[in-house]
This record gives C-alpha cells, sequence and structure tokens, in this order.
C-alpha cells in the first residue's frame, strides 16, 4: 500500500489526527474549533474527539 492511500481525506479523520497531535486550543471549546476549521457537524466533531483518543492509544 502507498503513503498516498494512508493518508484520509476524510475530515472526521483529519480532525482526529489534528487533535491527536496536541494541535487544538485546549483553552478553548473543541467542538466549534473543529467546526470551524474541519467544517464538521457537532456529531462529526464528537466522533473525532472519540476517534483522536484511538489513535494516541495506538501510538503508545
Amino acid at each position: 500500500m502507498s503513503a498516498a492511500a494512508d493518508k484520509s481525506t476524510n475530515p472526521v479523520d483529519l480532525a482526529a489526527n489534528w487533535l491527536a497531535t496536541g494541535s487544538a486550543d485546549r483553552t478553548k471549546a473543541l467542538v466549534p474549533q473543529l467546526q470551524d476549521r474541519f467544517g464538521l457537524t457537532a456529531l462529526q466533531a464528537v466522533q473525532a474527539m472519540r476517534e483522536s483518543r484511538l489513535v494516541q492509544a495506538r501510538a503508545h
């Protein structure tokens, strides 16, 4: 599998990876940040937050 195939273009996955890398401003609410930055719905933002925890867990 190529490296390009490993990169997801799904906005929920992109948001999850962004969160997992610690890029979010943790002094502000995460859902609005995700909605503004990635164009997610509230439900998608919560899904991204859940997925980010799985990304972090796999990294350890």
